[in-house]
């Protein structure tokens, strides 16, 4: 084989690894272990050929298709902010000529994502959200194939729209404080997502302000299950808050209603907010203290950034939209 080339699919095959592995080891990007990098490279080193990607898209393979790549419980759960982002790309991609496929991807399954992406099927990919290591990037950069992500990366050079996370929560948590509350409670989802990694930063920058210390026992992160979000607001409750801050509409709607199941009255016993915003929250009794974006706003904006990549525009790799702090009776 000296002098001639392998793909990484035939790399894979040899050494019974995934091709997302043999792409972070070629790459020397994401995380795996050093003895599987070396694993890797030494294997290419004794074939003597070289590791070959995929081509770059070009307007003869143009599919006028885009592909937004959302999490596979999105099929089980009302997520309305997901589904307001797919209205605004969708109506952007229309604009413009193009049509919009779904994707359901993972961090454990890309099976559906290779499958496009092997069968040229889309000209560009919109991520969702924004993970830590996420294998699909991995993917993309193999295929050459443009992307943008919502949300936060700590990669400046992937473009990215984003909404002002950290300052959503910053802002939120100081209203909070200044309306008297001193235990504030923060329940978010996994830290695999930017997003609630930023919604942490944002409240712990608030309270030093009003010179109320950090207690990590009002902390609950990685809630994501229905028993996951009963432990949490059972482990925060036995810290007596005087406020819970949730980190999405769904847990805080959920919050809503274990309250009233255990008597506990709001805002009179214990205030309630959250740091997003959708119609879940209009339907409770008391409405719930949010904040808001404009997630159709947002897909909109990252749907033109990829149109104006694919039509080789030069683009600012960063965007962050702004929100609005709204109080409502579950905090007064």
């Amino acid at each position: 084989m000296q002098g001639d080339s392998i793909s990484i699919e035939e790399i894979a095959k040899a050494l019974g690894v995934s091709k997302t592995t043999v792409s972070r080891a070629l790459s020397g990007k994401g995380r795996i272990s050093e003895a599987t990098r070396s694993r890797v490279r030494a294997y290419v080193a004794s074939t003597g050929a070289a590791p070959t990607v995929r081509a770059r898209w070009s307007e003869k393979t143009a599919t006028h298709n885009l592909t937004m790549i959302i999490p596979p419980h999105f099929v089980h759960l009302d997520l309305p902010f997901l589904r307001k982002c797919m209205g605004g790309i969708s109506m952007m991609a229309a604009q413009r000529g193009y049509d919009l496929l779904l994707c359901y991807a993972s961090a454990s399954d890309t099976s559906q994502l290779e499958r496009q992406l092997s069968n040229r099927k889309t000209d560009g990919v919109i991520l969702s959200r924004a993970m830590e290591d996420d294998p699909c990037l991995d993917l993309l950069q193999q295929y050459r194939v443009p992307y943008v992500v919502i949300g936060r990366c700590e990669d400046t050079s992937i473009p990215q729209v984003d909404n002002d996370q950290v300052g959503a929560s910053y802002e939120m948590t100081r209203l909070l404080l200044r309306l008297g509350a001193r235990r504030i409670a923060l329940i978010v989802g996994t830290n695999t997502y930017t997003v609630n990694i930023d919604r942490m930063r944002g409240y712990l920058r608030a309270l030093p302000e009003f010179g109320v210390p950090e207690d990590r026992r009002l902390i609950q992160d990685g809630v994501e299950s229905i028993a996951q979000r009963s432990d949490a607001l059972e482990a925060v409750l036995d810290q007596h808050p005087d406020c819970l801050l949730c980190g999405d509409d769904r847990l805080a709607f959920d919050v809503m209603q274990a309250l009233h199941a255990r008597h506990i009255r709001v805002p009179q016993d214990l205030q309630v907010a959250s740091l997003y915003d959708s119609e879940l929250l209009l339907s409770t009794v008391p409405n719930v203290s949010a904040v808001q974006f404009d997630a159709e706003r947002l897909g909109a904006s990252a749907c033109r950034m990829l149109l104006d990549i694919l039509a080789g525009k030069q683009i600012n790799t960063r965007q962050v939209e702004g929100y609005q702090v709204i109080l409502r009776d579950s905090t007064h």
